[in-house]
């Protein structure tokens, strides 16, 4: 640590940013795009999670979530390698549907610690494809942890598509 305090200032900077992480996660209740039920589509249930922008809020869903999930997920954070973060993945996520890249733009970064990695270049055949994926027990949970972006201007308009997608099974 220098003499000017300046690593006691990033903990304390990183400290604040996960406070406010926290206290963000805490004010989101349920409601339109945040564990929003859809519908049920031969006996599971298909969750619009949208407003889940970041890895944290969407972790906090996975963790409410009974038995295992299809993940419609935006991105794949560099967290996804951290230890806890895969432990959660392992635990609650029987298949990944990563929407809005190409299959080679994902190839070389780190993987999720999931057998079933799919990927898929817009939502509407992510949704399609887990449908595919989905037993009977399992759900089908669409939290991007990421901004919207791939052509949505926002996460309502993001969530929206997606309870389309599903109407349209």
């Amino acid at each position: 640590m220098s003499n000017d305090g300046s690593h006691f200032s990033l903990r304390l900077a990183g400290g604040q940013l996960m406070a406010a992480r926290l206290a963000a996660l805490s004010e989101q209740g349920p409601g339109p795009h945040r564990m929003e039920s859809v519908m049920s589509v031969n006996g599971v249930p298909y969750i619009n999670d949208s407003r889940s922008t970041f890895l944290d809020a969407t972790l906090e869903s996975l963790s409410q979530m009974e038995g295992k999930v299809i993940w419609i997920v935006g991105d794949l954070s560099n967290e996804m390698e951290e230890g806890y973060v895969q432990d959660i993945v392992r635990e609650k996520v029987a298949a990944m549907v990563l929407f809005g890249r190409p299959a080679d733009a994902v190839e070389g970064e780190g993987m999720a610690p999931v057998e079933q990695l799919y990927v898929t270049h817009e939502l509407r055949t992510a949704v399609f494809l887990a449908n595919e994926l989905a037993r009977p027990g399992e759900s089908v949970l669409f939290s991007p942890a990421c901004p919207s972006g791939n052509g949505f201007a926002n996460y309502e308009e993001r969530g929206a598509e997606f309870k389309r997608a599903v109407r349209d099974l």
